[in-house]
């Protein structure tokens, strides 16, 4: 290989960099908010190549229009506002997609799959929250309490909540620890321990609208 050839890789690295990196940038956000692991997407570098095509020559006719005569893709302007807008057409995605809206959409077209992986990041509602009963069968005691977080161990197929604002009852409906009112005191339970869990919604919201 010729120090040409080698000066032409080179320069051609910001060219394939502009259309990998965006749609890279897109997939990754939408893969956080749904709960998905981008690392078992086998057709991850495929799928950011075509969606930063997309957003590339959208975004590149645009400039032309409003800079015309201008070299868009040689231009680190041109290449530093397609990494912007491509984290926030990746927000603006992810959000649509986990949106009541589009849920609704879904159901009118008869799709009744949930986006979001997990058994958690489907039943939750990020906007006003959600309460939890968790009834522990082996010490026969009940979790009262505010979600504050999940792990769901998806090799095991299990998971941990984190319940904060909890009171802890027996199966006699005894108390045994009052924490409703402080937000500061968590406590984390283990799927492997739970015989039952029953949710409590917001009166808005969407997860129990009609």
């Amino acid at each position: 290989m010729s120090p040409d050839d080698i000066s032409g890789l080179i320069d051609a690295i910001p060219l394939l960099m502009i259309y990998i990196v965006p749609g890279y940038i897109i997939l990754r956000i939408s893969h956080f908010q749904l709960s998905r692991r981008a690392d078992h997407d086998q057709y991850m570098l495929v799928k950011s190549l075509v969606v930063s095509f997309v957003l590339v020559s959208v975004e590149e006719a645009v400039w032309r229009f409003v800079f015309p005569g201008t070299q868009t893709l040689f231009t680190s302007a041109f290449r530093n506002t397609v990494i912007v807008s491509s984290v926030a057409a990746g927000i603006l995605w992810s959000k649509f997609l986990i949106s009541g809206f589009f849920e609704k959409i879904l159901l009118r077209l008869g799709i009744y799959r949930p986006l979001r992986s997990g058994i958690w990041s489907d039943v939750v509602d990020f906007e006003y929250g959600l309460w939890l009963m968790a009834y522990m069968s082996e010490d026969k005691v009940i979790y009262v309490g505010k979600l504050r977080r999940y792990v769901e161990i998806e090799v095991y197929g299990n998971y941990v909540v984190f319940l904060s604002n909890y009171t802890l009852y027996d199966y006699s409906a005894q108390v045994l620890k009052d924490y409703v009112g402080d937000s500061d005191k968590w406590v984390a339970l283990h799927s492997k321990d739970i015989s039952r869990v029953e949710l409590f919604y917001h009166e808005k919201s969407s997860k129990i609208a009609h």
